[in-house]
């Protein structure tokens, strides 16, 4: 685990609160003397968890003054966390290896999600899927002259990273640069660019993958699960300047907001719908989804967490392959659970 401190790395990563993307709002206040919290979360359904936490007043359990800052993406969530503006982001795995790899002093806690994309393609290039398998990308490229365009999100996030373990690895198709020209397309923007004709492809998270889906001309090709079984999708990262007492404390309901998914998943649907500002019915019909899965055990994604990082180095976001050590603190999940 790091051990230098998060105010003294990555300066240039940005200049704190004033970089911050969306509204702060303050959810609840503990007693006087109380410690800080601020967590920062990103807008997507595989944060389900703190969407729970923030509409059941979870949060209020804890001794804490608590702030929450909703980010329009994973990138802005991460700059905030580098230059010290946050105690608990709610993002990526793979921008989590980012951070840890330039020395800020967290870790992660505890699993949001796993197995939680769907690679949805054109009724055409489906077709041709369904014939030529992992073919299909040089094929389409011999008969339309073009690569075909997949649209994800940036290098090195964990869409981006899931899209190239199935080209290369999964299906043996080759370098991904070379089979497909690779758009950058945020997740909330993926129905949108599907609609205006913009992507072949796409490897997006709920609640979008459903909206393309159900789009006419698209249907869904493959599962990330089946590519990369129990891969992580988004964890919540924290600092260790958050005391211990508070870190128990965050884990506990973290615990009980995924038990609330399970055990309401209509309601916890509800819960995504009113955050994230969905359709109900949409909310409800991505909580279905095989791509909504969502937990809060550590071990369960440590290994494929690894998996993952030699790509991430690949790409050039990290020096090198990282060790679950590096990136997890199982400790407080194992004494509360």
């Amino acid at each position: 685990m790091a051990t230098v401190s998060r105010r003294e790395t990555i300066a240039a990563a940005g200049a704190g609160l004033a970089a911050l993307s969306g509204c702060t709002t303050v959810l609840g206040s503990g007693q006087e003397n109380s410690e800080q919290l601020h967590v920062g979360w990103v807008p997507i359904y595989p944060n389900v968890q703190h969407f729970v936490m923030s509409e059941r007043d979870y949060y209020a359990e804890l001794d804490a003054e608590l702030s929450t800052t909703e980010f329009s993406s994973g990138p802005a969530a991460v700059k905030a966390f580098a230059a010290g503006d946050l105690d608990i982001g709610f993002f990526g795995v793979t921008p989590a290896m980012v951070l840890t790899d330039n020395g800020v002093d967290a870790d992660v806690l505890v699993a949001n999600s796993k197995n939680g994309f769907k690679m949805i393609a054109t009724d055409g290039f489906a077709d041709r899927y369904d014939d030529d398998g992992g073919d299909a990308f040089q094929s389409y490229t011999a008969d339309h002259g073009t690569k075909p365009i997949w649209g994800t999100a940036p290098d090195g996030s964990v869409p981006d990273i899931i899209t190239r373990y199935w080209i290369e690895r999964d299906l043996e198709a080759g370098a991904t640069t070379d089979v497909v020209n690779k758009a950058k397309v945020p997740p909330a923007k993926t129905p949108q660019a599907a609609q205006s004709g913009d992507i072949v492809g796409t490897t997006v998270q709920e609640p979008y993958a459903t909206l393309v889906a159900e789009m006419d001309g698209y249907r869904q090709i493959e599962w990330s699960g089946t590519v990369l079984p129990d891969h992580p999708v988004t964890v919540a990262f924290v600092a260790n300047s958050v005391s211990n007492e508070l870190k128990r404390g965050f884990v506990e309901q973290h615990i009980r907001a995924t038990n609330a998914v399970y055990d309401d998943p209509t309601g916890a649907a509800q819960d995504a719908a009113a955050v994230l500002g969905l359709d109900e019915a949409l909310a409800e019909r991505a909580m279905q989804s095989k791509a909504a899965a969502f937990l809060s055990d550590p071990h369960e994604i440590t290994s494929q967490s690894e998996t993952m990082s030699k790509f991430v180095a690949e790409v050039g976001n990290i020096d090198g392959a990282m060790s679950a050590a590096e990136l997890f603190d199982v400790s407080v999940y194992d004494t509360v659970a």
